[in-house]
């Protein structure tokens, strides 16, 4: 393990602020030397982690693993013998610092996935609050079609044609890890991001959760307010729970 790493529930975490996490993935974004992916892990990723072998190795493999959730950050600060996580890293506001990064920097970016028409409202933003940003393709593959290899391809010849230098793809997890792990050598793309229901945030689908609730690490709780029928099994019946059971491990393991 690196040691600016810090061990979270068996997860390697890159311990970055927000800016050096920008600019390590511009610095990666202007190599082509190979193709990078980096993982946003939150609380629902580290359940997932625990039970899928696949999105293990992916992770494990990940170029850079940046602590995209509140839970995250503070089961580090339970974790004896290593510095704790600085601060969390929310794919959220990553997806703004990226866009601000593309005005200034001139990397391209092109968004994957999403609700329908979601990725197109999400570009709009980002040339509304910066004109100079290079949103250089969107493309929302109709979940019916997903899997078919038609599909598939149109896909990828949408991303190739485009030639982005950063791809963020909005398949929620662990769709979008796995389709980043299985195309992202053919794909001509420097680094690759899973940013799940970003587009949808960034577009104001979803509300996003205001920043007390943010800072207070409930924006979780502003989410199941919006969509109670959808998240209530994620959230309390899965990980609400391993939050508790990561907690008492780690306290136990402090105890003794």
């Amino acid at each position: 393990m690196n040691p600016t790493q810090v061990p979270v529930a068996n997860v390697a975490f890159d311990n970055l602020t927000m800016p050096e996490a920008v600019m390590r993935i511009v610095q990666m974004a202007q190599k082509t030397d190979r193709p990078r992916h980096v993982c946003t892990g939150n609380l629902d990723h580290l359940v997932i982690l625990s039970r899928d072998d696949e999105f293990r190795t992916i992770y494990g493999v990940a170029d850079l693993v940046l602590a995209d959730g509140a839970p995250v950050v503070w089961l580090s600060r339970l974790s004896r013998g290593h510095r704790p996580l600085r601060e969390r890293v929310a794919g959220s506001d990553l997806f703004w610092e990226l866009a601000r990064a593309s005005a200034v920097t001139g990397v391209r970016l092109f968004f994957l996935g999403g609700a329908p028409c979601a990725a197109d409202a999400a570009a709009d933003a980002v040339r509304r609050r910066y004109p100079a940003a290079h949103v250089c393709g969107t493309y929302c593959p109709p979940a019916a079609r997903f899997h078919d290899a038609e599909e598939q391809a149109r896909i990828q010849d949408a991303v190739r044609a485009a030639q982005p230098d950063i791809l963020l793809v909005g398949f929620g997890a662990p769709k979008q890890e796995k389709w980043i792990a299985a195309h992202k050598d053919s794909l001509g793309v420097p680094v690759a991001i899973g940013v799940g229901g970003t587009f949808e945030m960034a577009s104001g689908l979803v509300r996003r959760a205001p920043r007390w609730a943010q800072r207070a690490g409930l924006e979780w709780a502003c989410r199941f307010l919006q969509e109670p029928t959808r998240l209530f099994r994620r959230y309390f019946l899965r990980d609400l729970p391993f939050l508790l059971l990561l907690t008492v491990r780690a306290l136990l393991r402090n105890a003794g």
